[in-house]
This record gives C-alpha cells, sequence and structure tokens, in this order.
C-alpha cells in the first residue's frame, strides 16, 4: 500500500475513534447509533460503513477505552458500548491530534486559496 494511503487510512481511523469516544462521552450505545451520531456530528461528512466500525469497535475494546456488553446475551443482537477511563484519556489525546491535524489542514487552504484568488 503506498505511503499516503496508509496514512489516509490511519487518518480516517483516528478521526473515526474520536467521534466514536465523543458520542460514548454522551451515554453507552450499540453500533449502529454510533454511526448515526457520526453522520449527525460530521454533517453526513463520515459515513462509517459497519465493515470499518465493528472492526475498530473490537480493536478499541482490547485496548481498553471501551466496553461491549450484549443487550441480550442469549440472542447477541446488539453489543452496547461504554467509554472506559482509558477510554477519556484517549479521547483527550485524540483531540488534540484531530484539532492538531485541522490546523494544519486549514493553513495549507489558506495558502491554495491565496493562490486561486489572487488577481
Amino acid at each position: 500500500m503506498a505511503p499516503s494511503v496508509k496514512a489516509s487510512k490511519t487518518w480516517i481511523k483516528v478521526v473515526t475513534a474520536f467521534f466514536i469516544l465523543k458520542t460514548l462521552k454522551g451515554g453507552s450505545a450499540h453500533g449502529n447509533r454510533i454511526a448515526e451520531a457520526i453522520k449527525q456530528l460530521t454533517a453526513q461528512s463520515i459515513s462509517p460503513n459497519p465493515n470499518f466500525l465493528y472492526p475498530l469497535l473490537r480493536e478499541m475494546e482490547a485496548a481498553n477505552y471501551v466496553t461491549g456488553q450484549w443487550e441480550n446475551p442469549s440472542t447477541r443482537g446488539k453489543r452496547v458500548y461504554t467509554i472506559t477511563p482509558a477510554g477519556s484519556l484517549y479521547f483527550c489525546e485524540l483531540q488534540q491530534k484531530v484539532k492538531a491535524k485541522f490546523c494544519e489542514v486549514e493553513r495549507k487552504l489558506e495558502m491554495i486559496r491565496q493562490h486561486v484568488f489572487a488577481e
């Protein structure tokens, strides 16, 4: 995989993890609710595919950033996720990373705007 593609996928993962934790800071939620919240928080800019969201939730659970409990253990229908204390700390770390990246992107966009709209 080309470095720029890998960096892009890593960035999407970081942003999605940030919004997962932001959603869970408001209370426990199952995967579909998390996906809907991310869509709403990002004005439909990020619409997590279940094939991306659920493996990320499992990774975050393995890292102890979230816990997951089956809503009904006998049917295993919906898994409800809750942020952990480690997840709250990680949220702060991700928030700083996302903020820094957005500031970098905004600076670059401003430079491009100046060239595009320069007379």
